[in-house]
């Protein structure tokens, strides 16, 4: 009998994220697909994106992130070129040959809003190839500037009408495509934010050492840390972080930024200017710098009045963590449970926001614990629940 051949498939990148590396190698190891990545930039491996984002050296990624799957970097013709900047960040004319060439069964695009990513959908229509959207944009997010919200409008109705389907990485996700028009027939689960083990096993590992961490930082045997981890930027709500911090009456508390940004300045200033107790600065961290941080703390928080889904969730998560977030993460819908394993508190409800700051601090250490157990638990669940290759496989059986 005839052996069935793979399912050939391409990836568009716009970079290199360490939280998608593991998804690639997963797939690559299926015998069911012939995975091929294309990246549009490579800033991710030199580390510019860190230098733009934050304002100083460093990397997410270690040196291996290429291996383990077929990977090529297409050349990016773009005057300012950074997957950062839209739309024209990425100009990689290339993508429109490779997809022509390739023969491919499906093309997966991972954004929408730089000029390749239009030009990749456009060559998937042109070709009949069947075109898939993975990203992690949500319903909560939307556009003060009434332009931007005709044209993203214009932009979504059309992906969501003429893609041939949508990998969602959760219900925030889904719902924004569902807003937009898509069918539901084109919807497929799928948590392709992956890698997590790497944190499940340094917790473990640090674990039996959260004493001596914490000490090695001046942390108290009562004190509580909270922590922010991410850039210091105006869209993480920082400011309103710093006042609802500051309400909360506790002489233990700590508040641990870990992160650098434009707005490292300004708020070191505020800090002063305000006389805020007990805020400590420790500037960017590479991925294998941060579990000390995840460690030591008591509580993660995300203030985000925008974040298409908030990987330090995840990350927090799998180090017995609770959680608060703002109600536009992405991740709250999926992963945050009110008073469960954290809360999720109204953007710009600032008493909320510090009576949730208070609730954590003020909790018995024993149910502290019990709420970290908790987000680990359901960190494990998410992770295990879907298995990315049957949930791909399945929508492209169902295309032919």
């Amino acid at each position: 009998m005839e052996l069935k051949k793979p399912y050939k498939i391409a990836i568009i990148s716009p970079t290199v994220h360490y939280y998608h590396v593991p998804l690639y190698r997963r797939l690559a190891r299926s015998p069911e697909i012939d995975l091929n990545v294309y990246y549009c930039s490579d800033e991710g491996i030199v580390g510019s994106d860190v230098k733009k984002a934050y304002g100083t050296a460093g990397r997410f990624l270690d040196d291996n992130m290429l291996n383990g799957y077929s990977s090529k970097f297409i050349k990016n013709y773009s005057p300012c070129p950074s997957y950062v900047r839209w739309p024209f960040g990425l100009i990689n004319i290339g993508v429109w040959r490779e997809i022509k060439n390739g023969e491919y069964d499906a093309v997966i695009l991972q954004a929408w809003t730089n000029f390749t990513e239009w030009l990749a959908f456009f060559a998937c229509l042109r070709f009949k190839t069947p075109v898939l959207f993975m990203t992690d944009a949500n319903i909560l997010s939307e556009f003060s500037n009434p332009f931007k919200k005709i044209i993203k409008n214009i932009m979504l109705k059309f992906l969501s009408k003429n893609a041939t389907g949508f990998l969602t990485a959760g219900k925030s996700n889904e719902q924004l495509y569902l807003h937009y028009g898509a069918s539901p027939k084109k919807i497929t689960p799928m948590h392709f934010s992956w890698g997590y083990d790497y944190f499940l096993e340094e917790f473990k590992r640090l674990k039996s050492q959260r004493e001596k961490i914490r000490s090695s930082f001046g942390i108290g045997k009562n004190d509580s840390v909270l922590l922010f981890v991410g850039r210091l930027m105006e869209d993480k709500g920082l400011f309103d972080f710093l006042d609802a911090y500051n309400k909360v009456g506790s002489a233990n508390k700590k508040l641990f930024f870990v992160g650098d940004g434009p707005l490292r300045n300004r708020i070191k200033k505020y800090i002063k200017d305000l006389d805020i107790k007990g805020v400590y600065f420790y500037g960017f961290k590479s991925r294998e710098n941060l579990s000390d941080f995840y460690t030591l703390a008591d509580t993660l928080i995300l203030p985000s009045g925008w974040e298409p889904w908030g990987m330090v969730v995840n990350e927090a998560m799998c180090f017995n963590l609770p959680v608060i977030i703002s109600d536009r993460v992405g991740a709250a819908a999926d992963l945050v449970k009110n008073n469960y394993n954290g809360f999720v508190f109204p953007i710009g409800d600032a008493k909320q926001f510090s009576l949730c700051i208070k609730k954590i601090i003020e909790m018995p250490i024993q149910q502290r614990i019990i709420f970290g157990e908790r987000s680990n638990e359901i960190i494990k669940e998410w992770i295990n629940g879907i298995d990315p290759v049957k949930q791909l496989i399945k929508l492209l059986s169902e295309l032919n």
